[in-house]
């Protein structure tokens, strides 16, 4: 679905009816993907009313989306791409090795990839692509279980799985089930942020809400949580690889 801005400005959305909707939601996520979500009966005049009166919003959204791209360029995976790890920027280095696997270390202020210097450049792409996400997925485990323990300590909540993806709009959730879901992805994030993220995770296994409790419960272990949870919405489009 397509919705054209006052300057004719075609803006991509991605469409879709809900049962459980009850009323139209327009959202837009962290890699600049709008997603517009009606009940099921909802007529297309009701649509582009709504999308209409949205059209300043979506404006707005789609100008910081374009001064994010500026500020985050698309990665080519070459020595010199800037990517994060704990909130500080990491330059890309990669080093031609003899051995067939790719290894990947962070030091000082490099992100050291060593390449099987036999591989042509688009296959070499991918691999380093593939070293990083799998480098970025084994510190975010250690880290976001770590980060749990520790803070249960202090709330003594009960939670069962824990599972670790790549979630486009959220950076974390729980389930009635209890289950704690976060996005690897937070192991860029400073570790402040990351902390935030757990919390917020883990307040909701006693309240599966946003209510002032909910943020209170919180605020106990995070007095600063405010400032994390702004740099999460000011920040997010760095988090990526």
């Amino acid at each position: 679905m397509e919705f054209l801005l006052e300057d004719q400005t075609q803006v991509k959305l991605e469409f879709r009816r809900s049962k459980r909707a009850r009323r139209i939601r327009l959202q837009v996520d962290s890699q600049g993907q709008f997603t517009l979500v009606a009940p099921r009966f909802t007529s297309e005049r009701a649509i582009q009313t709504f999308l209409f009166q949205y059209s300043r919003w979506i404006e707005k959204q789609v100008a910081k989306i374009n001064q994010q791209k500026e500020l985050r360029p698309e990665f080519n995976y070459h020595s010199g791409d800037q990517f994060y790890y704990f909130g500080e920027p990491v330059v890309l280095k990669v080093i031609p090795t003899s051995k067939k696997r790719p290894t990947v270390k962070v030091r000082d202020h490099d992100l050291t990839i060593e390449l099987d210097e036999t591989v042509n450049e688009e296959v070499g792409k991918d691999m380093i692509r593939s070293a990083i996400e799998k480098f970025y997925r084994g510190k975010a485990v250690e880290v976001i279980h770590d980060r749990l323990q520790h803070f249960n300590e202090f709330y003594g909540f009960r939670y069962n799985r824990v599972t670790l993806r790549n979630q486009k709009s959220r950076w974390g959730s729980c389930s009635g089930l209890k289950n704690l879901n976060f996005n690897w992805r937070l192991i860029m994030a400073p570790i402040e942020v990351i902390d935030y993220v757990v919390v917020h995770e883990l307040c909701h296994l006693k309240e599966m809400n946003h209510s002032s409790r909910f943020w209170a419960l919180v605020e106990k272990a995070l007095p600063d949580h405010k400032v994390q949870r702004k740099w999460l919405r000011e920040n997010h489009y760095l988090l990526t690889y």
